[in-house]
């Protein structure tokens, strides 16, 4: 999955202007109810860095900073970017600490943002929360083959979606599987009986509509 498909397009963020002045850039946070924006140079096609709201107040009251004093200087995370083209799991590497990550054209130029709440979607995606149907998580001892070992199991059924947690350790992993809605509640717990037969357990069940 490709970044190109999920961040907020320039056209629906508010930013601010690399040549604001410190009192410039803190009435327009004011204005707009975020505590942070990018911050854009060039005309608005380059991404320069996040401004925060905190460091605005911090640097006008605490430090006695000038009001009519460039930005510049507070801006941060300039390397908080990823490219339209990466993939969409690169952000999880970095959205973490930040509110949100610029992303950028093969032109290096700002073409808009992915939020913590774009991240959400995906995740939401990939549970089968959009789509509905039925969750089930997994549990197996770690061995070699072992999702090749469950999707044989069954190969009869769509599935929507899978995910795995616990990677990495050495016992025990969880896999949810996404299946359609359109099944019954008895061929799930058929699939269910099934799969614990071969020593993997269903934990949870979860019909999402």
């Amino acid at each position: 999955m490709k970044i190109r498909y999920n961040f907020v397009s320039k056209s629906e963020v508010k930013y601010c202007d690399e040549n604001f002045t410190v009192q410039q850039a803190h009435e327009f946070l004011n204005e707009t109810g975020y505590r942070s924006v990018p911050v854009l140079a060039e005309n608005g096609t380059k991404f320069a860095g996040l401004i925060y709201k905190v460091d605005l107040l911090e640097y006008l009251y605490e430090k006695n900073g000038k009001a009519d004093e460039s930005i510049t200087s507070l801006v941060e995370s300039k390397d908080a970017f990823v490219y339209e083209e990466d993939s969409f799991f690169k952000t999880f590497l970095t959205i973490r600490r930040l509110p949100f990550i610029a992303v950028l054209n093969t032109s290096d130029e700002f073409i808009g943002i992915i939020t913590h709440a774009n991240v959400m979607d995906v995740l939401e995606d990939s549970f089968g929360m959009r789509t509905g149907g039925y969750t089930l998580t997994i549990a197996t001892i770690e061995h070699k083959g072992a999702i090749k070992d469950l999707v044989s199991l069954i190969a009869d059924v769509n599935i929507d979606g899978m995910l795995t947690l616990d990677n990495g350790e050495k016992y025990l992993r969880r896999i949810i599987l996404n299946l359609p809605g359109d099944l019954s509640e008895d061929r799930i717990q058929f699939i269910k009986h099934k799969l614990e037969e071969k020593e993997f357990r269903v934990t949870h069940i979860d019909r999402i509509k």
